[in-house]
């Protein structure tokens, strides 16, 4: 009975210690909007699960939009605040920069407790191998207006001009290239939004990376790179009722699903 007390003293101090497991999660393309308090009830819970692992990773597209971050650390301080708890869970977070929310800069890093990458790529090793992290956008090549449009959105100097604007200005501009955007979108055949394979191949080899995993086109799949020997991980978008991530332990990567 003693040994039997002690033992279960001890799981019971485990239990409560930070000790997660060695599992990587990755996650993009959540669109996080104050309009739609399902959608952040669904990605809280989610911080909940991800308490048990590691790290996290999101891929971009983490807000459906951030005008900078003097408007968005307020504006998303239910969330943001939830987010730069998970650290002291032991789950170590890294955002990357999406179509939708590259203005994060360092004050939201440091509101969310996060590492941000402002980088296109991000290059992290899984267990003894490594995987190739993006958000997705800039291997969708053949949306050459799409392409010009990002270039033009990613200079230093039109990122200064638009933050130092008032924020209602800021906002009728958004929603003026959101607008833009829903209407070239319409016209557009789906497969000029999709990834091209040369590209996809370019930076595989470049990288050197067996593993691809990234977000931006809203198609979960998992795609095997026959000519690189390779494989790429789709994560897909959030709904208020699911979405999908990649998940990496030891044993392997998966396609999961949440709920």
């Amino acid at each position: 009975m003693y040994l039997l007390k002690l033992l279960l003293s001890k799981l019971s101090l485990l239990a409560q210690t930070n000790c997660p497991i060695d599992s990587q999660l990755f996650i993009a393309d959540l669109h996080l909007d104050p309009a739609k308090p399902g959608l952040q009830d669904l990605a809280l819970r989610f911080l909940h699960f991800a308490q048990g692992h590691s790290h996290l990773y999101i891929l971009g597209d983490l807000f459906e939009y951030w005008l900078g971050d003097d408007i968005g650390v307020t504006a998303y301080s239910p969330f943001i605040n939830q987010l730069a708890k998970l650290p002291t869970h032991g789950c170590s977070v890294t955002v990357m920069l999406g179509n939708r929310d590259f203005l994060l800069g360092d004050a939201f890093a440091a509101a969310a407790n996060v590492h941000l990458v402002k980088d296109d790529e991000l290059k992290v090793q899984l267990g003894s191998s490594y995987a190739l992290l993006m958000h997705g956008d800039t291997l969708c090549t053949d949306d050459t207006d799409y392409q010009k449009f990002r270039q033009l959105v990613r200079d230093t100097q039109w990122q200064d001009n638009f933050v130092n604007q008032p924020v209602d200005e800021r906002i009728q501009q958004a929603q003026a290239m959101r607008d833009a955007s829903k209407d070239a979108s319409a016209s557009k055949r789906s497969e000029i939004m999709d990834v091209n394979a040369a590209a996809v191949s370019t930076q595989i080899n470049s990288s050197q990376c067996p593993v691809l995993i990234h977000g931006h086109t809203h198609r979960p799949a998992i795609h095997n790179v026959t000519e690189c020997n390779a494989r790429r991980y789709v994560v897909g978008d959030w709904h208020e009722d699911h979405a999908q991530f990649v998940q990496w332990t030891p044993n392997g990567i998966e396609l999961l699903e949440f709920r």
